[in-house]
């Protein structure tokens, strides 16, 4: 629950890319940080806020993890073309350039340094 009452939605993944993962998160994306922790040996990792939601990434040291497959992260943004743009200049790998959706969404993807498909999308 957030600080409002409101419930909420939290994405959660393991990496064994963990330094990675945050630079792309907390240094290219400049998505907001509201906590980390480092308690040791495979007991780290940052909570992100996203849009209305949160993502998790948690510090995998011992255990393999796969990457998702055929899954794409959708991160609502207010202005599309900024962060498209935004995107390009801080050398984001897109995988799908700018869309125009059925119902007047568009949207385009990046991927992460765990493989991890981002959409970006706007109701505008």
């Amino acid at each position: 629950m957030d600080e409002n009452g409101k419930l909420e939605f939290r994405f959660s993944f393991f990496t064994q890319k963990y330094k990675e993962a945050i630079k792309f998160y907390k240094d290219i994306l400049k998505l907001p940080v509201v906590y980390s922790w480092n308690r040791g040996f495979n007991d780290s990792g940052y909570l992100f806020k996203a849009a209305s939601g949160h993502m998790v990434v948690l510090q995998s040291a011992t255990k393999q993890v796969e990457p998702l497959m055929d899954a794409v992260l959708l991160i609502e943004v207010e202005d599309l073309d900024k962060q498209y743009g935004f995107c390009k200049k801080n050398g984001v790998e897109i995988v799908q350039e700018i869309q125009k959706r059925e119902g007047g969404d568009r949207d385009f993807k990046v991927i992460d340094p765990n493989r991890i498909v981002l959409g970006f999308y706007s109701r505008k």
